[in-house]
């Protein structure tokens, strides 16, 4: 039986016309009957005939990218430019409605104001790029389970819920392999990207197993996906070390130059693919993504979704290549 905004009226306590101003995110109503319509919204899981009717029509689906944006102002951030032009495309394609929700612009709302927020714009599906474990609004969002979602790089997945990634895990194992020499690298310096994030994870398991199989002593940093701070660790842990994988590119623009300041060589390796490494001189071995391409996968599987399939697990290809400042300027 489908939940309609009168049920929801009478489960809440209030008229229809306050249930659709709650939704409609009206300034004049209580906070008191907001909390009981949005309750009341949650447990009869309703979705508003807005994005009903889309969903029958197939004719109006309203989809939001919702995208983590880094707050540190150290390099432009191509990855995000390639998810958002690959999404465009695609989107254009299959008409799709799109809204693009950054996640510094609704930090400080609680998960309620979120899917209020969601249900007022008329949103029936969300593509997330790059979800970490302590993001309470996906997540909150992603236990109601009344939207239909794929996630990039988070292993989530259910009936509503596709997620694509590549290989994490094998990606790392494959580009660390290119830099480190069996019988003689002891030690290998690991600037790891974020604790909170699953692509952390992975890559961790990647180097793992490199580390399992080689016998090399492996010596582990956070390094938060920054480049200062790659530098930083680099600074004070490379004179000890045969070899440093960094769990991205940016990480390891910043552990190039930290060798060069020091005046030492040690093999290195990064992770992604972005072309500002071209610019580190030095056509250091990554694990290259196809970003746009992920996010085009991505958008084809919120419209799939929407039209009726159910949720899957999407692997995309990688590469193990160097990028070299002729492939950038050419």
């Amino acid at each position: 039986m489908v939940t309609t905004i009168k049920d929801v009226a009478k489960k809440a306590g209030v008229s229809i016309s306050t249930v659709s101003k709650v939704l409609k995110n009206y300034k004049n109503i209580s906070k008191e009957t907001k909390e009981k319509v949005l309750k009341a919204v949650k447990e009869l899981k309703y979705i508003p005939n807005t994005m009903a009717s889309g969903l029958s029509s197939k004719n109006y689906n309203k989809i939001a990218l919702y995208i983590y944006i880094n707050d540190k102002f150290q390099a432009i951030d191509e990855i995000n430019m390639q998810y958002i032009q690959g999404a465009f495309k695609v989107t254009s394609e299959l008409n799709l409605n799109v809204i693009t929700i950054f996640n510094d612009s609704v930090k400080n709302l609680n998960d309620d104001e979120f899917l209020q927020y969601i249900l007022s714009e008329g949103i029936n599906g969300i593509v997330v790029y790059g979800l970490n474990k302590e993001d309470k609004l996906i997540h909150q969002i992603i236990k109601k389970n009344i939207f239909k979602m794929v996630v990039i790089d988070a292993p989530i997945l259910n009936d509503n819920i596709s997620n694509v990634s590549v290989d994490h895990k094998i990606g790392q194992y494959e580009v660390a392999k290119t830099v480190i020499e069996k019988e003689y690298t002891k030690k290998v310096l690991y600037l790891a990207g974020k604790k909170n994030g699953y692509v952390t994870d992975e890559r961790l398991n990647g180097i793992y197993s490199l580390s399992l199989e080689y016998g090399f002593k492996l010596i582990i940093e956070y390094a938060d996906f920054s480049e200062k701070k790659a530098y930083e660790i680099t600074i004070k842990k490379a004179s000890d070390v045969d070899a440093i994988v960094c769990a991205s590119d940016l990480m390891a623009i910043g552990a190039i130059n930290a060798l060069i300041k020091m005046n030492i060589f040690r093999r290195c390796s990064g992770y992604d693919g972005i072309s500002l490494l071209g610019y580190a001189g030095k056509n250091v071995m990554t694990c290259k993504q196809n970003f746009y391409e992920i996010s085009k996968v991505a958008v084809k599987e919120i419209f799939n979704l929407l039209n009726g399939s159910k949720g899957k697990k999407i692997t995309l290809p990688h590469t193990i290549t160097d990028i070299k400042y002729e492939d950038v300027l050419f």
